[in-house]
């Protein structure tokens, strides 16, 4: 878990570039994210046991869209879709969690 959390941190750093100031906190592409990253989050919560652990799987897709991104020529790493892609992710665990936690624990074993 470490190791995600520091290339998280590492990630988030890199994207204090000139690509950061061009990108739009207010763009369309932020909803999507959110929405893509809690679908993502409630998943895995509802597989793992462990918030972090949930939360470090549903930042994955994130993450590796935005390295994908990085690599084409009229395109870049967001750092701020990454934070929305992590906001998303959180509250899905938050949700995830949640609805396994009031069905009881015999719930998560069926995933």
């Amino acid at each position: 878990m470490k190791a995600i959390a520091t290339l998280f941190a590492a990630v988030c750093l890199a994207s204090f570039s000139s690509a950061w100031a061009a990108d739009d906190w207010n763009g369309a592409d932020k909803a999507k994210h959110v929405a893509v990253s809690a679908v993502l989050g409630t998943v895995s919560a509802m597989h793992f046991e462990d918030k972090w652990t949930a939360f470090g799987v549903a930042m994955i897709p994130g993450v590796l869209k935005e390295i994908a991104d990085s690599q084409q020529s009229r395109n870049h790493f967001s750092g701020k879709d990454l934070a929305a892609d992590a906001l998303g992710a959180a509250l899905g665990v938050q949700l995830g969690n949640w609805m396994v936690t009031t069905r009881g624990v015999g719930y998560r074993a069926a995933f």
